[in-house]
């Protein structure tokens, strides 16, 4: 030992309460020291083990006190140093030094390494500003890893400790150092400093106290460093729940009341409301999680330390709030860490191994999923060049922002066409939250689902497959590249049915927590099943139906006599219906319905019967038939194996009823993708069923069992490189093209009036389409948005007298039609009809459209005066405008279907409605004239969107896995050991170095 050190007196003060399990180690760490501690008092909390006996007898009565077991740990620290024992004559050391007094704390659960004490007084020597010093901790049962060299708190109440989480000691933290803080297991305090800042604050109980101390020592103008060289190794036997505390251990109030009552009063104003909310954050998540306790004693901790605070801020100096830590404490930290979480830095052993991302990379479903994205960049080049602005098909453009979708979701009436009451389809709602998160584009969440279906599929259909008992990885990879790359997938990509990708990405999760919920007392599983079918059925209606056709048959097939399966299959099924109200109740009044998915209906390629049986729904982008024969072949031989029969019988039975369904989905003009979704996913299930066994029969004896089991191999695996190699090559050409909204004429005289356009077109089959459109292009869930039927054969009449040549221009007027539209005038016989009308004027003509003008004026809300028609100006729902006096008998004309959600007052008075030309709101207006006010009610739809919301947050919370946080091991013991509890012969007495009788 080096002589300077002599000077200094070093009173350790040991806390003990039930740590009979670490003490034999802690006590013979103390006082085999290369530096012997100069006085040892000790002080056990209401022990009830061996504890208390253990200490009788290795430090003496004498060196001990005994406390109620409710006795917080900065009281039982400041009992042992009113002790004798503490304040015992130490013998004179060189004549002319001065002596230094200094306060050891040690825990029962911490062992400093023989060397640690005379470290931390050779750190004290050449750092004499240093009045608080503390070790490097490391773990007791792993001693390679860190938990702390010195520790922090931010501005939230986070404790920070600088270190990645199981992070290796290899000296990376060896600097000498300023620290906020460092922990009272092994902390070193000069004991005029101890005495000048009361010590510790038994507000504080067992957390938190240490930087509440270092934060107080700094503001009265100490220092606190970290000694590295110095080593402690800690149990954190509290914070792990390895023994109980007689009172509670609250650590998030204590984490509060440090910032309550340490920070200045101009830096506590800011950080007050990110306390708050931050603590209400922090209890809505806990909630979230299933864990009401925590959140419980969230919001308590945040009441305790407001109220517990002030008090604490008024018993101490003022000066010791002052500044002096903020370059200690955090600058958000959690979002620092991101990277490394992304990443997967973190500690790593000594050895040199791969990194973790290297490790992630080469996992078996991360690689497949990344070639599966190789492949569907290489397939749908055209799509990406498009830039997200892409439409035709099954896809409607995705103009505007994330707010016109949620605006259209939640909105009672859609100013689209000639008006529509229904409520938007819930796929719009999904959509819109989906390009929040995508920085408010919606042209981006299309182009998401469209590029990422296909290796999302994949990546949903191996974690499927690797639940099921037995299957390989290789299997499971197969059966994940097979899945995604099925016709009906590529196809759906091809044509833009964003509503048969979606259903193509969920399937395989619903099918596992359908299976749980069959098969298991889970009580998160019905309702994650729930959960991700009505996110399904919100964009495929059908995929509702197709689970109950499944649902009742297994039921009985994998639960058997199970009590709870029933209940449990009623609320999987049960939710999607309630969640989707009242659009649910939309569906069951028009149950052809059932058979549109998300965006407008396009042309159906009618399959061939080859085509069908090979799970091909035809049409663009589905390669040619033969292609999944490999797939067909190896499902069918599934049905001769012996084992696994549920697997490959719940298969067929998927595939049965998905055909079926198929089938009579074709007997409409309706897309089949969705039904033959389930009949595929069922071929692939029985398939890698049969793969299981063939692959252990290559290793089996005999010459016939390993070329069965290889051509079965050889079968299987064709479907999946085919279908990748024809879509790679042929690329996803379809009906998706770009689309340019500059083509859409902007000549609207006056958008104060708002005029429509009536867009007219020859079809192949002779008939005239006809679509009206208002002075934006629809968005995605405005497609459904019809008029009423009276609206539509008012619409009818218009469109034959035009292109019969006969008229029907002021009809479009009275309609809120300003413009007439023909895209193609070169080539449609359209051109010349109209050209024909009396009452319908060309205003130009161009390559790309050609555009009429009926004579009489029209807009959205017209004055009607015998012949005299007035458009008024109005917004695109609500209209507020002044009506001059003049003769009784005017109508104010409002292109809208009438309806009793309408409410207009003129003058202050409210208008008398009625119903113009069949469909139209109409209001008589008096000579006097007045202001019109118009506007349409709401809250209806308004209170079943809440009503939505809060059922969602409902179902979200129920689907949530139940919270374990449970401590995981920390590893083995690398060095040491745990000391036997009886005293050896060597072991040293305290009584002769304390002068204390025991």
């Amino acid at each position: 030992m080096a002589p300077q050190l002599d000077r200094h007196i070093v009173t350790a003060v040991l806390v003990t309460h039930d740590g009979a399990r670490w003490l034999p180690e802690t006590l013979k760490a103390l006082l085999t020291q290369s530096r012997p501690v100069d006085r040892l008092v000790a002080a056990d909390t209401g022990s009830t083990d061996a504890g208390s006996a253990m200490l009788t007898e290795v430090v003496g009565e004498g060196n001990l006190i005994t406390l109620p077991a409710r006795t917080r740990y900065a009281d039982a620290v400041t009992a042992a140093l009113a002790h004798p024992a503490s304040t015992v004559e130490v013998p004179e050391g060189a004549p002319g030094v001065d002596r230094v007094e200094w306060v050891w704390l040690i825990h029962d659960d911490s062992a400093p390494a023989p060397d640690a004490l005379e470290r931390l007084l050779t750190t004290a020597e050449a750092h004499p500003p240093a009045t608080v010093l503390g070790p490097k901790l490391r773990d007791w049962d792993d001693r390679r890893v860190l938990l702390e060299a010195g520790v922090a708190i931010d501005r939230t109440g986070r404790r920070e400790t600088g270190l990645d989480p199981r992070e290796f000691d290899q000296g990376q933290h060896d600097t000498i150092r300023e620290v906020m803080g460092v922990s009272t297991a092994g902390m070193l305090v000069r004991r005029d400093v101890w005495d000048e800042l009361g010590g510790l604050d038994p507000a504080f109980g067992l957390f938190r106290d240490d930087v509440d101390f270092g934060w107080r020592a700094y503001a009265a103008g100490h220092r606190v460093l970290i000694a590295p060289d110095a080593v402690a190794f800690h149990a954190e036997a509290t914070a792990r729940g390895a023994r109980r505390v007689a009172f509670p251990a609250d650590d998030r109030r204590s984490a509060l009341l440090v910032l309550l009552a340490n920070l200045p009063l101009s830096a506590l104003a800011l950080s007050l409301p990110i306390i708050v909310v931050t603590s209400f954050l922090r209890a809505a998540f806990f909630a979230a999680a299933k864990r009401p306790g925590a959140a419980g004693r969230e919001l308590t901790a945040l009441r305790g330390a407001l109220f517990r605070a002030p008090r604490l801020r008024r018993a101490r100096r003022p000066g010791l709030t002052a500044s002096g830590v903020n370059r200690f404490q955090p600058r958000w930290p959690t979002l620092r860490r991101l990277p490394d979480v992304f990443v997967g830095r973190g500690a790593t052993l000594p050895s040199p191994e791969p990194g973790a991302l290297y490790r992630w990379l080469r996992r078996p479903g991360v690689v497949m999923t990344l070639a599966l994205t190789l492949v569907a960049l290489v397939a749908e080049r055209h799509i990406i060049a498009t830039g997200g602005r892409i439409g035709g098909g099954a896809l409607v453009p995705a103009w505007g922002g994330a707010s016109d979708l949620w605006a259209e979701y939640l909105t009672g009436w859609h100013p689209v066409g000639l008006g529509s009451g229904a409520g938007a389809p819930p796929y719009a709602g999904v959509l819109a939250a989906l390009a929040t998160l995508l920085l408010g584009k919606p042209w981006l969440a299309v182009l998401v689902i469209l590029v990422a279906g296909v290796p999302l599929a994949g990546l949903t259909a191996y974690t499927a497959a690797r639940r099921l008992r037995g299957l390989a990885v290789p299997v499971a990879v197969w059966a994940g590249v097979t899945y995604a790359l099925l016709p009906v997938a590529t196809g759906a990509v091809a044509t833009g049915r964003l509503g048969t990708i979606v259903v193509i990405v969920l399937l395989p999760l619903i099918g596992v927590f359908a299976t749980g919920t069959l098969t298991t007392p889970s009580r998160h599983a019905p309702w994650a099943a729930g959960l991700l079918l009505a996110v399904a059925m919100a964009f495929a209606p059908l995929t509702w139906a197709l689970a109950v056709l499944v649902g009742l048959p297994a039921r009985y097939a994998l639960a058997g006599h199970r009590p709870y399966a029933g209940r449990r299959l009623a609320v999987a099924l049960g939710v999607p219906p309630l969640l989707l109200l009242p659009w649910t109740l939309h569906l069951l009044a028009h149950p052809s319905g059932f058979l549109r998915e998300a965006g407008p209906r396009a042309a159906v390629a009618r399959p061939q019967a080859g085509a069908l049986v090979m799970l091909s729904p035809g049409g663009p982008g589905a390669p040619v038939f033969w292609v999944t024969a490999g797939l067909a072949a190896t499902g069918l031989a599934a049905l001769l194996l012996r084992r696994r029969r549920t697997a490959v019988l719940a298969g067929w039975l998927l595939t049965i009823i998905g055909m079926l369904v198929a089938i009579l989905v074709l007997t409409r003009p309706e897309w089949p993708g969705v039904a033959l979704t389930f009949a595929a996913a069922g071929v692939v299930l029985a398939a890698a069923s049969m793969l299981r066994v063939a692959a252990t029969k290559l290793r089996a004896p005999g010459l016939m069992p390993r070329a069965g089991a290889a051509v079965v191999l050889a079968a299987a695996a064709s479907t999946p490189l085919l279908a990748a190699a024809l879509w790679a090559v042929h690329g996803a050409h379809g009906a998706l093209a770009r689309a340019n909204p500059e083509e859409f004429p902007l000549v609207v005289e006056s958008h104060v009036t708002r005029p429509r356009f009536l867009i007219l077109s020859s079809r192949t089959d002779g008939a005239v389409g006809a679509t009206v459109v208002r002075e934006r292009s629809p968005i995605p869930g405005e497609e459904t948005a019809e008029p009423p039927a009276p609206a539509r054969r008012r619409l009818r009449a218009a469109v034959a007298g035009l292109t019969s040549g006969t008229g029907g221009a002021s009809a479009l007027s009275r309609l809120g039609v300003g413009y007439v539209l023909v895209p193609d005038p070169g080539h449609d016989p359209l051109t010349g009809a109209l050209d024909a009308v009396p009452d319908l004027q060309r205003l130009g003509r161009t390559s790309g459209f050609g555009l009429w003008q009926p004579v009489t004026p029209s807009g959205r809300l017209m004055l009607v005066d015998g012949r005299t028609v007035t458009p008024l100006a109005a917004g695109p729902i609500d209209a507020k405008v002044r009506i001059p006096p003049g003769p009784a008998g005017r109508t104010l004309l409002l292109a809208e279907p009438a309806g009793a959600g309408w409410h207009a007052a003129i003058g202050g008075h409210a208008a008398r409605s009625r119903t113009l030309d069949g469909w139209a709101q109409a209001y008589d207006v008096p000579a006097s004239g007045g202001t019109f006010t118009l506007r349409r009610g709401m809250l209806l739809r308004h209170l079943w969107v809440a009503v939505q919301g809060v059922a969602l947050l409902l179902v979200v919370v129920l689907a949530l896995p139940s919270a374990a946080w449970v401590e995981r091991p920390r590893g083995r013991r690398r060095r040491g050991g745990h000391a036997r509890t009886t005293k050896t012969k060597d072991q040293p007495r305290v009584q002769a170095m304390s002068g204390v009788e025991s």
